[in-house]
């Protein structure tokens, strides 16, 4: 078999049933199968799937066992010489399976690719980054955003010149659709189950350059994804569980010394940055209640109430637990 697409679902039945239609009527000329590995979904996700496309094969887990664990449980039921790992709040787009097979057909030295990537309005949605820099976190999750210290690095690492309509060899591609050769992941080493959810996708392509395998993006296959529809659901809480998997990604690839030492800025700072976004947020409510901007009013209130919650509930948590 050429082609493991593996699907993990929690919680969005009606994205998970418009992503496997995309797939029916898109469908790719080489042997494929569709694997959906559920976490626990209590919205009848498991028994639509089952009645509604008895030819894919579910995985019904009792609990939420994240992202990487449920991919890995994909990859041990899969045949595929390709594994397609693809977010269920994605459509695929005529001929681009096609196109990522045949890619890694052609390109033996890639270990692993992506395809363009849109937004639900048709824009360019960003796929690509650098990995992930101390500097670059500091800017983008704490207090030092508000003085504009080490932005370079973060718009570095978020590769802001580059041009989505060439290919390019970079350094990790969105785990929203993300295409990885068999070979390379028994070499590597499956998922790692330590990161419950984000950066799982950044760790695996991580080994992967290490190894000395090529990512490449690649222009011609367009994926339309819809965006966070999961992480929506726990907005703080997936904010921590971002936190928690990044200073994981650090401490296993920078050191676990030297990620303590950079923890020393990084956790104050946070909390800081947190402080900062409530001060500065109900100056601009107050402005906004003038000027009559009710957007503006509704998106400052929820930015100030999250930074209040993750203040009161996970500080303690940041500072001593993660």
């Amino acid at each position: 078999m050429k082609l493991s697409i593996i699907i993990v679902s929690w919680n969005v039945q009606q994205d998970l049933v418009r992503c496997l239609r995309s797939i029916e009527e898109n469908r790719p000329c080489a042997e494929y199968e569709i694997i959906v590995v559920d976490n626990a979904s209590s919205d009848g996700t498991v028994d639509c799937i089952r009645r509604d496309f008895p030819d894919v094969a579910v995985i019904a887990n009792k609990e939420n066992r994240g992202f990487a664990a449920a991919n890995n449980q994909g990859i041990k039921k899969s045949r595929g010489r390709y594994f397609l790992f693809l977010n269920p709040d994605t459509i695929v787009h005529p001929h681009s399976l096609d196109a990522l097979v045949e890619f890694m057909d052609k390109n033996g030295d890639v270990g692993a690719c992506g395809p363009k990537l849109l937004n639900e309005d048709g824009t360019i949605q960003p796929s690509t980054r650098h990995f992930p820099t101390f500097r670059g976190a500091l800017y983008r999750h704490t207090a030092f955003r508000f003085l504009w210290i080490f932005r370079g690095e973060y718009e570095k690492f978020l590769m802001k010149a580059f041009k989505y309509d060439r290919e390019m060899d970079v350094d990790e591609v969105t785990g929203a659709a993300l295409m990885v050769r068999r070979s390379v992941i028994k070499q590597v080493g499956d998922m790692d189950e330590s990161f419950f959810m984000y950066y799982e996708e950044v760790d695996l392509c991580y080994r992967i350059k290490q190894a000395g395998w090529r990512t490449v993006f690649i222009p011609g296959p367009v994926i339309t994804h819809l965006g966070g529809r999961s992480a929506e659901q726990i907005s703080v809480l997936n904010r921590v569980i971002m936190l928690t998997s990044l200073l994981t990604f650090f401490r296993k690839h920078r050191g676990k010394i030297t990620t303590a030492i950079f923890n020393c800025v990084f956790k104050p700072a946070v909390i800081l940055g947190n402080i900062c976004t409530i001060a500065f947020g109900i100056i601009t409510y107050i402005f906004a209640r003038v000027a009559l901007s009710k957007r503006t009013r509704k998106k400052t209130a929820a930015r100030v109430k999250n930074s209040a919650i993750m203040l009161w509930k996970y500080s303690w948590q940041l500072l001593f637990r993660i």
